[in-house]
């Protein structure tokens, strides 16, 4: 797969939140395992290899106001652009399709993570990245702690890999103004939409940015637009996944989180088709897609076989993103990638639904563990929005 046979796909709306993450490879967190255990650090170290022996990954947010100055003194962090929307963004763009993200930030530090493909909205128009003028405050980076299986930390050999990503403060949604003006105009020719990111909200404001993510969405869905795939991403409790699915209903047309996000709102999840039935019934959904390390799934009342399609090609994106470190302009799938059995009966119908799974292409051992699940959400939506209004490739060239 490569951009060449992409290149005439429409355009992909991709937001809400943006962020900078700070990358470490856990083995090189020496400072913090060797911090007093009852200091700050000390914590984080503790809570990083309880993950890690779990063989955990998922996001927390951790009280340490002067955590990140702490860590970039000590650790050396290698930088690049961080949340769902702008990450599925950059897979696209590497591909050969445009996509447009929010971006409220505009500090420096931030535009220097925007690759150059990648479209952000300014007077009106879609721009690249050399045509923003930075502006606004530095919002501290996230830090994304990463490990390999059979690789030591300290004296512990996770048995998964995985990474631990660490919020020192609520970044909060990028409420940004010029995108959701230009996003509401373009969104009749749009191929698809793409939201996430109220984790980064203060729980106590999960309901207030909710409300505003999902007027976005239901104007996009009123204007036409087909597909729009709201990503889950993990939360500090249930309450705040209640309330924002308490919004969501009839706003959006697709559903996806991973297994684990799954099974922390139904522990009896294992087998996901009910739960995912459940979930779709309950909001209105056309589909809903659950990704794990050796398989996806979804449930639909659309072309199963199209379904099938967009998680193959989401896994194969994955796969190769895990196996070179970032995305690519050609999609591979490297020699050492396993393939699992699916553990659940696959091609199943009950009533209206549709269920589909598909094996994904495994790398034990990745070079990254970052932005794989974006990867995949890319890739599903790549597939779905290909038969999207033929005027949108008119909108792009005159933006």
């Amino acid at each position: 797969m490569s951009a060449s046979t992409l290149s005439q796909s429409g355009l992909v709306l991709c937001g809400i939140s943006a962020c900078v993450d700070a990358r470490v490879d856990m083995p090189d967190i020496q400072p913090l395992l060797d911090a007093p255990t009852a200091s700050p650090a000390g914590e984080l170290a503790s809570l990083l290899l309880s993950r890690a022996a779990r063989g955990i990954g998922g996001e927390v947010r951790f009280e340490w106001p002067q955590g990140p100055a702490w860590l970039r003194e000590r650790l050396e962090p290698r930088y690049a652009l961080g949340g769902t929307g702008p990450q599925a963004a950059w897979v696209l763009s590497r591909l050969g399709v445009p996509a447009l993200i929010a971006l409220e930030d505009r500090h420096e530090q931030m535009l220097r993570q925007i690759p150059s493909g990648v479209l952000l909205a300014e007077g009106g128009m879609m721009k690249t990245v050399d045509a923003i003028r930075p502006a606004g405050p530095h919002i501290p980076e996230i830090f994304i702690f990463e490990y390999t299986a059979g690789r030591p930390i300290g004296t512990l050999v996770p048995p998964r890999s995985s990474r631990v990503i660490v919020r020192f403060c609520d970044r909060g949604i990028q409420r940004d103004a010029d995108f959701e003006t230009l996003s509401r105009q373009l969104a009749s020719s749009a191929a698809t939409g793409l939201l996430s990111g109220l984790n980064d909200e203060a729980v106590e404001n999960v309901g207030t940015a909710s409300r505003h993510v999902f007027e976005l969405s239901r104007a996009w869905k009123a204007a036409g637009l087909k597909t729009i795939h709201f990503e889950l991403a993990g939360y500090a409790s249930l309450a705040a996944v209640e309330e924002l699915l308490a919004h969501a209903k009839g706003t959006i047309t697709s559903l996806g989180m991973s297994h684990s996000e799954l099974l922390a709102m139904d522990p009896s999840a294992q087998s996901p088709r009910e739960a995912m039935i459940a979930l779709a019934e309950r909001l209105d959904l056309e589909r809903v897609c659950v990704h794990a390390d050796t398989w996806a799934a979804a449930i639909t009342i659309n072309d199963p076989r199209e379904e099938e399609l967009a998680l193959m090609t989401g896994c194969a994106i994955a796969s190769s993103r895990a196996a070179t470190g970032a995305p690519a302009e050609i999609i591979t799938t490297a020699p050492e990638v396993q393939f699992h059995t699916v553990p659940f009966e696959i091609a199943v119908r009950k009533g209206r639904w549709a269920f589909v799974a598909c094996a994904s292409p495994y790398v034990e051992k990745p070079a990254t563990t970052l932005g794989l699940g974006d990867s995949f959400t890319a890739g599903c939506l790549l597939m779905l929005g290909r038969h999207s209004p033929a005027d949108t490739r008119t909108a792009l060239k005159q933006a």
